[in-house]
């Protein structure tokens, strides 16, 4: 929807964010009759998380003096809400406007968003799937809805949900076993046999993504959702390694008509570890070109403090409004975005 006159004169977009309000205390109700506590952690931090392919939005703030320092509003507030793991907090969720840098506007990307995360500790992943699936669930009970739409495809959310690993995706779609292009090379190989250039600053998450997004991603979710886990390791700074097989990663992601509507994880909760690989991403940022920043030391203290093997997610609201309204795209269901405030 596109400002107050958008709303005032189109019963259409008043319908879509009548919804979206409702959407958001249907959240809440859902968390809160599980216990769930919610949270309000810092937008603007001085320390954000070390993502290669994220960017902050800058700002700036000035004291009384004229002093000014510098800040960044989140891209998540992921490392916040597990200092409140550390601080005793079992069941947390928070939903929040995130800020990313260098997004396109409209479709289905907005610089400014909002999204839920929620954690478990202890917890697995697939606890939080089970949540993610119910979650959704009971919103469409409550607004009457089995399906959702996108896409012009209607998307089943009443029955059983689909769970397949990054592994089975690979094969089911492009008869690819995973396991053999788990290192840069042999992927490099992959994506020019198929025709993608891979450019010499390519890393293997950018290779990986030539091939995913562009034959795989589209036919993910479109009769039900699913639920694609165990990334290749490389590919992701935040979580447990499988144990059954540690070149693979808890990692899931949701897909719903070939939209991807959330990033989880089974947490990593080893602080050597973590900075660690904080630290490499953060080298990363620098080859890429990229501003950088330290390694939050209050986030790594709050892992040597302990903390029980935690589940975790980041959830895209204006996504699941998208669904649940058949809205055309996410200028539609985010009142004032960027889009339509640049084009007044």
């Amino acid at each position: 929807m596109s400002n107050w006159s958008d709303l005032k004169n189109n019963p259409r977009l008043k319908n879509i964010y009548d919804t979206r309000v409702n959407i958001l205390r249907l959240i809440r109700e859902f968390f809160w009759s599980l216990d769930f506590v919610e949270t309000d952690t810092p937008i603007a931090i001085k320390n954000p998380g070390q993502e290669p392919y994220l960017n902050p939005v800058p700002v700036v703030f000035y004291d009384p003096a004229g002093k000014a320092e510098n800040f960044y509003l989140h891209t998540s507030p992921e490392l916040a809400m597990k200092k409140l793991l550390a601080a005793g907090y079992k069941k947390i969720f928070q939903i929040v406007k995130c800020f990313r840098n260098n997004e396109s506007f409209g479709g289905n990307h907005n610089t400014e968003f909002t999204m839920i995360e929620w954690y478990r500790s202890p917890g697995k992943y697939q606890d939080i799937m089970d949540d993610t699936e119910n979650l959704f669930k009971f919103v469409g009970e409550k607004l009457n809805k089995q399906t959702v739409k996108y896409n012009n495809k209607e998307i089943n959310i009443s029955g059983k949900w689909d769970r397949l690993s990054m592994k089975e995706v690979w094969q089911k779609f492009i008869n690819v076993n995973l396991d053999d292009y788990l290192d840069f090379e042999n992927l490099k190989k992959l994506a020019e046999g198929k025709g993608y250039k891979v450019d010499h600053s390519d890393k293997y998450e950018d290779v990986f993504f030539k091939i995913f997004l562009n034959e795989i991603e589209p036919h993910l979710g479109n009769e039900t959702p699913v639920f694609v886990y165990d990334f290749p390791a490389q590919m992701t700074s935040l979580s447990r390694l499988c144990e059954q097989d540690n070149r693979y990663a808890e990692r899931f992601e949701l897909y719903v008509g070939g939209l991807e509507l959330a990033n989880a994880f089974g947490e990593l909760t080893d602080a050597k570890e973590q900075k660690d690989r904080l630290e490499k991403d953060k080298n990363l940022r620098s080859e890429l070109g990229k501003t950088t920043w330290p390694v939050d030391p209050d986030f790594i203290q709050a892992l040597q403090s302990g903390i029980a093997p935690a589940g975790g997610i980041a959830l895209g609201v204006d996504r699941m409004v998208l669904l649940f309204t058949g809205a055309k795209d996410l200028n539609e269901v985010i009142f004032g975005s960027v889009s339509d405030q640049l084009s007044n």
